[in-house]
């Protein structure tokens, strides 16, 4: 599968606004979305077809085709879960970074946005959802982009595969691949016609450090099983900048008439949003996820 994007950056102060804009030209109401992204770095080459010893959830046919679209190539890879409810949130769009748990709306419900950005469904303090058993979890690959110039827009291979059950980082142990750090994503998402767009921002989450392991491999940072207490999560970005991301995503990207269509939706929600966000290809040495 092709990942076509683009992206732009949204001050902190016009958040509220261009959630409103977004919000308006998708005709639906924006969906939070929180995911906890780990990254993991494979502990030696992977060859093609390679049957890893991989631990129950990991369907090991998808797994081999991941492997495949490597061409025995190393690449960072993400864990990414999808958390939906009972969760951490921030209140977008105030002024201050202060980060604080609320409840999501029930059943993946949209509620509506009130002035500060977050959704005024369901909106009251509760506990965060702590077991990360529970999240759905699924392991993406992002390769290179290609070589700016040829198209308008950014244009990567893609993959996710989804870990259906059983501890999500022991898989990954299995598979060969060591935790490096994690980070949170959050904002909000809206589709206009194929285009997926997302309007969000990371915050950093602290590892754990390792005292022993099994691998024989001096020890290292491990990843947490429950999510800190919301005072430790900060914005990566000091300042609070948002990055809106434009994607569409092609089923086969060797069909040029599916890939033509696919550029000129977003070269056209570009051109609707001049005047208000530039949107642009993407920087392809900051979107590199090779393992040097």
């Amino acid at each position: 599968m092709h990942e076509l994007l683009l992206f732009g950056q949204v001050p902190l102060s016009q958040h509220d606004q261009m959630l409103k804009i977004l919000a308006g030209i998708a005709a639906m109401q924006p969906r939070v979305i929180i995911e906890r992204r780990l990254i993991y770095k494979p502990r030696n080459r992977v060859s093609n077809g390679n049957k890893t010893n991989v631990k129950p959830g990991a369907p090991v046919s998808q797994i081999q085709n991941l492997q495949a679209q490597m061409h025995g190539d190393v690449f960072y890879l993400q864990l990414v879960g999808n958390i939906s409810s009972d969760s951490y949130i921030t209140p977008l769009g105030k002024s201050d970074d202060k980060v604080m748990p609320v409840a999501l709306p029930e059943n993946g419900g949209d509620g509506a946005v009130n002035e500060a950005g977050t959704t005024t469904e369901n909106l009251v303090a509760s506990e965060p959802t702590t077991d990360f058993m529970k999240h759905q979890w699924s392991i993406e690959f992002r390769d290179l982009p290609d070589v700016p110039g040829r198209r308008p827009v950014t244009s990567r291979l893609m993959a996710s595969v989804p870990v259906a059950g059983g501890d999500p980082f022991h898989v990954m142990d299995s598979l060969g691949y060591n935790y490096v750090s994690e980070y949170l994503m959050q904002g909000h998402q809206l589709i206009h016609n194929n285009i997926i767009l997302s309007l969000q921002r990371p915050f950093t989450i602290p590892s754990e450090s390792e005292t022993e392991n099994g691998n024989g491999l001096p020890p290292g940072p491990v990843p947490i099983k429950d999510l800190p207490s919301s005072g430790k999560l900060k914005p990566l970005d000091p300042t609070g900048t948002f990055v809106l991301q434009a994607s569409v995503r092609v089923h086969d990207g060797t069909k040029p008439e599916s890939m033509a269509v696919a550029m000129s939706e977003l070269t056209g929600f570009r051109d609707l949003m001049k005047g208000i966000v530039n949107m642009e290809v993407g920087d392809r040495l900051a979107l590199d996820t090779r393992s040097r």
